[in-house]
């Protein structure tokens, strides 16, 4: 008994000393304590799209640029811009952890070499841009490294390589994340998982669904990013949040369609797309029964996707889906 009192008054004190105010004497967090924190936005490292802390995913087909899209915004967290793609970076420690397990020191001394054409960057800017390339247990060396330098931002380049469990065993890939989720909580950081989509996803509309493996993976996210390359000009690609709670509908059902330079990074367009207007003309029906089961799984009304999607009201979209799905069982 006493052992278990004395486990109680450390990990009080360690939550006190992280920085968690008021906990009662049995070390739990009450809705009188959430309450009194008066907070009224969830904080951001990326307003509006990437909070300050949790787990979030990156994913898309090959090529489309995703690892230079990581690495840019490694680098920019690094140098401590105030902005990256026109949205205002909030940086704390001007730090990053990149998790490389496909390209090696000499590739990314090269990648970066390339990319640093365009963003012209002071190489003393990026001594807080730290790689991991070779680990036995990523884990542990993130947690020494987080422990030693606290880091904004932690880039794992890519869940595949690292997740050596079946991708559609639910119990195993949360299992996984959990030791990730640990992390989260401990240092105060954000962890963004490079991921893939599903094999011809991209004549999909852009979707959670289309990400590969479980759904547990995509439940354990607080955000998710799918980047596609633009229908007509493979220069452009386009940044769609797919799932997301503290976003808006709009931030959910447009792209931020972004130039890609020939030093493999990203350039703010202004421009915004409908997600309709990312697949071929071809997969329409496709698309939108895509985008319903998005904003449904959204919490939306049959009425206020009706909206959204160009019926005149609920009847007109649950008479799309029941054609749709006997369709799909023919």
């Amino acid at each position: 008994m006493q052992n278990y009192v004395q486990g109680i008054t450390e990990d009080i004190e360690k939550m006190q000393s992280q920085g968690v105010l008021g906990a009662n004497e049995f070390g739990e967090i009450t809705g009188e304590m959430l309450l009194n924190k008066n907070i009224k936005e969830i904080p951001s490292l990326l307003e509006p799209l990437l909070p300050k802390s949790g787990l979030v995913c990156l994913a898309g087909s090959s090529d489309t640029g995703k690892s230079a899209f990581l690495r840019q915004l490694s680098m920019s967290v690094s140098a401590g811009l105030k902005t990256f793609l026109g949205m205002k970076l909030n940086v704390e420690h001007h730090s990053a952890i990149y998790v490389s397990t496909e390209d090696d020191e000499t590739a990314n001394a090269y990648l970066i070499g390339r990319q640093n054409n365009d963003l012209n960057m002071d190489p003393a800017s990026l001594r807080g841009l730290r790689f991991l390339f070779d680990s036995e247990d990523v884990v542990a060396e993130l947690d020494q490294r987080l422990t030693v330098q606290p880091a904004d931002l932690v880039v794992v380049d890519c869940f595949s390589d690292l997740y050596t469990g079946s991708m559609n065993e639910g119990n195993q890939v949360r299992q996984f994340l959990m030791q990730y989720l640990h992390l989260v909580t401990k240092h105060r950081c954000l962890i963004i998982f490079l991921h893939h989509c599903g094999k011809r996803t991209e004549t999909f509309m852009p979707s959670k669904h289309n990400l590969l493996g479980s759904q547990a993976f995509e439940a354990k996210m607080r955000l998710v990013m799918e980047l596609r390359s633009d229908l007509a000009d493979v220069s452009y690609k386009h940044l769609c949040c797919v799932k997301g709670n503290y976003l808006s509908a709009d931030n959910k059902s447009e792209s931020i369609k972004l130039r890609f330079t020939e030093h493999l990074t990203f350039k703010e367009t202004g421009e915004r797309v409908p997600f309709e207007n990312l697949v071929p003309i071809s997969t329409n029906n496709e698309a939108k029964y895509q985008a319903i089961m998005q904003l449904k799984d959204d919490g939306l009304t049959y009425d206020e996707i009706a909206k959204k999607v160009g019926y005149k009201d609920k009847s007109g979209v649950a008479k799309f889906v029941q054609r749709y799905e006997q369709n799909m069982h023919k």
